[in-house]
């Protein structure tokens, strides 16, 4: 056991370490308390920090008491003990999502933590020593080395937060996914093992790229595709390239739209010449002209890329669409936007019903077509994106019409076509570049403003700024304050000669003033043409429907006449698409 002189001399070196080392992480606090950073993790962050700066002080205290203690049982006086507790003014956080990063002073933080993380190893090894030689327990001196280990793992996550930080391009902000998902991935919950997905998705894992799609089809967790979208921000380019040639990628909610467009034709022009050589083998193959039913299946697909390809070439007038995405299966899919909704100032979703699909297409994107150009004639200097978004199967006019998951009489189309919208439009937010200015809108016409309605109340505020119901049949809610946005931007528009206006099959008639909505006029013209004439040239539905896309709702006008049709100032228009939409 050690005697009196030996502890006393234990005491006085220990002191002198704990006095050097006891404010190890205060420069740490003060930064934080500085708000380094603000929201998107700093608040868990700042916890913790001063969680770990309590266990140094702690350990270091304890260490001193125990020696003193040691010292009077070998009969010497009391000795004194400095305090080393140190006071930050409150260190806390406001817990929120991202608000902002000063990348000088986190830089100082990792810097300061570096110098702890390197420091106090050596100190712990010391302490612990000199408590072993006086027979007490090394504990403390345990507890340095965590909080050196500690120190050591925030100072390469910092680094690695400030490297992406530092890759954004001058004058620019970091989009708010890679921030929240990437920059603070240890502070947001992954019940679904998205993380782990997207790790094998980046070394062209087919089976990962299978179960997001599932993942994302059963209906996400909001932030899934703002999950994808910051993954793929933190991607390198090789890897990046890579991707966009695996069949299917661009299917993935969240990626930028011109990657999804560049995958998605990758994918079409192989699975164009995969059928053309299936079609071949098939032909040769064939002995009975009777028997053709896996010949009709194959040449059915390569007419469904015939018309893909020709429903994604560029149009005289129009901005360059982009393929954002097709399924040959099925009742088939096709997703086209005229327009960037990346970048775009307004971007509306154009969401069809009965009938609509993949093989009749054509009259879906000449309508978005139609209010793209509408909208960008009195847009200003703002920038507008129209989408065709055939994502789900649409009640058909054929035997499936008595099936309660397809039939235009029942919700089941709806409801998982409204999951997929959703999904979708999660996309569209997360991968929209920063802009102020930047809105969202929705069109649902006949059925499809049912599934415009299922989607709006599975993102309450965060659906659309506008939602636009045309020829409603309803939305399968009883007012539009149930429709998770203010029922101020919820527009009803209703031809008199609209049969499937007056059915209100689904939920309260959007068109009655109970249900809440703001009407606006049809115009005459689509008052005696009624369901499928919301987009006629020139016509007051036409027309207004522009202005709410824009915003303008005080410019909304009332039915004119066909002697006193307004004329607009337009970009040149395809004379096939006026008289398809005049039919």
């Amino acid at each position: 056991m050690a005697d009196h002189s030996a502890a006393s001399a234990a005491l006085k070196r220990v002191t002198a370490l704990a006095l050097e080392h006891h404010n190890a992480l205060d420069p740490a606090a003060r930064l934080m308390h500085a708000h380094t950073w603000v929201g998107g993790g700093a608040s868990a962050f700042a916890t913790d920090l001063a969680d770990h700066r309590t266990q140094l002080q702690s350990a270091l205290s304890t260490a001193l008491h125990a020696l003193a203690n040691l010292v009077v049982r070998h009969g010497g006086s009391p000795p004194a003990i400095p305090a080393l507790t140190t006071t930050i003014t409150s260190m806390s956080t406001p817990a929120s999502t991202f608000q902002g990063i000063d990348p000088t002073a986190m830089a100082a933080l990792a810097s300061t933590l570096d110098h702890a993380g390197h420091t106090l190893p050596a100190a712990g090894t010391r302490l612990a020593t000199e408590l072993t030689t006086q027979g007490l327990s090394t504990h403390p001196g345990h507890s340095l080395g965590h909080v050196a280990t500690w120190a050591t793992t925030q100072t390469m996550d910092l680094r690695r937060r400030l490297t992406l930080i530092r890759r954004t391009v001058p004058g620019t902000t970091l989009p708010a996914a890679v921030t929240a998902y990437t920059l603070f991935a240890a502070h947001t919950p992954d019940p679904q093992g998205t993380a782990t997905l997207l790790i094998q998705l980046a070394r062209s894992d087919t089976d990962a790229l299978n179960r997001l799609l599932t993942l994302q089809a059963q209906g996400p967790a909001p932030d899934l595709a703002a999950r994808v979208n910051a993954w793929w921000h933190t991607l390198p380019t090789s890897t990046q390239t890579s991707l966009t040639t695996l069949a299917g990628f661009g299917l993935v909610n969240g990626l930028p739209a011109t990657v999804r467009d560049q995958a998605n034709r990758s994918w079409l022009t192989t699975e164009k010449i995969r059928l053309t050589t299936e079609l071949n083998k098939a032909t040769t193959a064939v002995t009975n002209p009777l028997d053709l039913g896996g010949w009709e299946v194959i040449a059915n697909q390569l007419r469904r890329v015939d018309l893909i390809e020709r429903a994604s070439r560029s149009v005289p007038g129009y901005p360059a669409p982009l393929l954002l995405a097709f399924d040959l299966t099925g009742q088939g899919r096709l997703i086209v936007a005229w327009g960037n909704p990346d970048t775009a100032n307004t971007t509306v979703t154009n969401v069809s019903g009965l009938t609509s699909g993949l093989d009749a297409a054509q009259g879906d994107l000449g309508r978005a077509r139609a209010l793209w150009r509408q909208a960008a004639a009195t847009s200003g200097r703002k920038s507008i994106a129209s989408i065709t978004w055939l994502g789900y199967d649409a009640p058909q006019i054929d035997p499936g019409l008595f099936e309660p998951g397809r039939s235009v009489a029942f919700e089941g189309a709806a409801a998982e076509g409204g999951t997929a919208l959703a999904a979708f439009i999660d996309g569209l937010r997360a991968s929209h570049e920063p802009s102020g200015m930047a809105r969202a809108v929705v069109i649902g016409h006949s059925y499809g403003s049912l599934t415009s309605g299922h989607a709006a109340t599975l993102r309450p505020g965060r659906f659309a700024d506008d939602l636009i119901l045309v020829g409603s049949p309803g939305v399968g809610v009883n007012h539009a304050s149930h429709l998770g946005l203010d029922p101020k931007h919820v527009w009803v528009g209703e031809a008199g000669g609209d049969p499937v206006t007056a059915l209100g099959r689904f939920g309260a008639d959007p068109g009655r003033s109970s249900f809440g909505a703001q009407s606006f006029p049809v115009g005459r013209d689509v008052w005696t043409s009624a369901h499928s004439s919301y987009w006629n040239p020139h016509s007051a539905s036409l027309r207004n429907m522009g202005s709410i896309v824009n915003g303008q709702y005080d410019q909304l006008v009332d039915p004119p006449s066909r002697s006193n049709r307004p004329q607009l100032l337009m970009p040149e228009a395809s004379p096939d698409l006026d008289a398809k939409l005049s039919r």
